[in-house]
């Protein structure tokens, strides 16, 4: 029931830079042709470094080399990647049409490793297995000049989870946060990650995290919005040190102070080879790796703002404002597992749904569940989970409600937005829930129905999820692959569509229900003890 939604942001165009022309170099027709996507927050800079090093007349045998700069965004490329390898990166956007090869760079220097975590889950052998390090930036906490001053004494040592906490609660909290989307910003991510880490010990503080990334400003489409929302009430942002270098040396009427976000990952651009190029390429790329890395050019990007791949500032690094030379620690962003489980809520908190809840009415809805000493009707049970559940979904989320017994499936109420009074009309129909008088349990049939009604209505705007409560198995004859072959026929990797299963009692088939999860890409989850059902409810809600 929750939300690998996508929100309508505007894409930032491809600008191609090329760092040597055919005529200037002398390579004419021939040579070897090196294509490097870089993020604009680095581009400029490998843009220089690729002029000058081409000047050198770098070569291969005969061969000269060319190196070829495009500045695009990270999320742009992981956007175009995920469809080539066959599948789908979510940055907050439609999937992107399947690229043609030749379309794509040899080399992606995105600003982050994150960004190489999120296309390898796609595809795990898309990038050769080294990815140096060509340069670096900290993350840091942006606050006008002003409001730095006055929270300096907070502030001296820097701002940990603990403290990002406490500066965000109550009523008259001295920071309002705003971010970019995480799902297509680095920084987004680290700030969301920050504070999970402070609000989150266990499941039961989900909740609380999920209010938590609602009261945090936007999301907007990228650093530029961001700037703009600090007029608009925002006093606080995680942005890279990069990003504050850039936007004072703007000369604005309001600088930004950078402080220091402690234990924050750090931007670390990666140098990523694509898997399975020509061999001359790989050669290239390798001597252009070099070339970055070899200290030679440090001077160029530190007049930009980055830091060395160790951390330290060479000569020309712009300081003040916050920003010093002194070495940082730089600690990438690579634990995907927490992205993933960071991510999950964000969408859940910040994302619209479409979801269908799929109740399972037979008549064994009438027994008692018991475990660990607690004891109450499976039906009861469903009903605190449904209507805990639907207080997650945003006000513009679309829910409905089926249910299913007999000979199949009855739409109870409709698939509509949130408002207040399709929040009434399901509360109603979950509290008035009943058992009919039969326990034939179509339960494929069921899944097979709402799982095509989902697909046809998709809506990319929205994360798309069927939600199914039962107590029992398939009794009316249909095998499992059969169930599963059906929806394999319908599965459509533009359109994704989860199926999340919850089995009450000791009835179920987890490894049945497992299997059909599996095949959607969901999950499944058995709960046993009744107590238990809230919190293992939000977390398949969140898996």
């Amino acid at each position: 029931m929750i939300i690998i939604g996508a929100l309508s942001l505007c894409g930032v165009a491809t600008v191609v830079l090329k760092s040597v022309s055919a005529d200037a170099d002398g390579c004419g027709s021939g040579g070897i042709n090196l294509t490097v996507a870089a993020d604009p927050s680095v581009a400029p800079a490998i843009t220089e470094i690729g002029a000058r090093w081409t000047a050198t007349n770098p070569t291969i045998g005969q061969d000269c080399i060319r190196v070829d700069v495009m500045s695009k965004p990270a999320y742009e490329l992981a956007n175009s990647l995920g469809t080539w390898a066959g599948g789908q990166v979510d940055v907050a956007d439609q999937p992107a049409p399947t690229p043609n090869d030749s379309d794509l760079p040899a080399v992606w220097i995105p600003d982050s490793s994150y960004w190489l975590g999120r296309v390898r889950a796609v595809d795990r052998d898309i990038f050769e297995a080294e990815s140096p390090s060509v340069a670096a930036s900290p993350i840091v906490l942006a606050v006008p000049e002003t409001a730095a001053r006055q929270l300096s004494a907070q502030l001296a040592k820097g701002v940990d989870p603990a403290m990002l906490k406490g500066l965000l609660s109550g009523d008259h909290s001295p920071l309002k946060l705003g971010v970019v989307e995480p799902r297509r910003d680095t920084a987004g991510m680290v700030g969301a990650m920050m504070l999970a880490q402070a609000v989150v010990a266990s499941e039961a503080d989900l909740p609380e995290l999920v209010q938590s990334f609602r009261g945090i400003g936007g999301p907007v489409a990228d650093t530029v919005e961001l700037w703009k929302q600090f007029g608009k009430g925002v006093t606080g942002a995680p942005v890279s040190e990069q990003a504050v270098v850039t936007f004072n040396a703007t000369g604005p009427a309001a600088p930004m102070a950078a402080i220091n976000l402690a234990g924050a990952p750090t931007l670390d651009f990666p140098f990523a080879v694509r898997a399975r190029q020509p061999r001359p390429v790989v050669t290239a790329a390798t001597m252009f790796r070099e070339a970055l890395t070899s200290g030679d050019y440090a001077g160029i990007f530190a007049k930009r703002g980055l830091r060395k791949p160790d951390g330290t500032a060479s000569t020309g690094f712009p300081v003040g404002h916050g920003v010093s030379s002194s070495s940082v620690f730089v600690q990438p962003l690579n634990d995907m597992n927490q992205v993933r489980s960071v991510l999950t809520v964000w969408i859940a908190a910040k994302t619209p749904s479409r979801v269908i809840a799929l109740v399972d009415v037979t008549s064994s809805m009438n027994r008692t569940m018991t475990g660990n000493g607690n004891t109450a009707p499976r039906m009861q049970v469903m009903r605190s989970a449904a209507e805990d559940g639907l207080k997650l979904f945003t006000d513009d989320s679309e829910v409905g409600l089926w249910a299913f017994a007999g000979p199949g499936h009855q739409p109870v109420v409709p698939l509509a937005k949130l408002s207040k009074s399709q929040r009434s009309m399901l509360n109603g129909a979950v509290h008035g829930a009943q058992p009919a008088f039969t326990d034939v349990c179509p339960l494929y049939k069921a899944i097979i129905d709402g799982y095509k009604a989902m697909v046809q209505g998709y809506d990319p705007m929205r994360s798309n999820t069927l939600v199914v409560f039962t107590d029992g198995k398939d009794n009316t004859g249909m095998q499992l692959r059969a169930m599963q072959k059906e929806l394999e026929k319908l599965a459509d990797v533009t359109r994704p569509v989860r199926v999340v299963l919850l089995g009450l009692g000791p009835d179920v088939k987890l490894a049945d229900l497992q299997a059909i999860a599996a095949t959607t890409g969901g999950a499944a989850f058995q709960v046993s003890d009744p107590k238990q059902m809230r919190s293992i409810f939000l977390k398949a809600l969140l898996a």
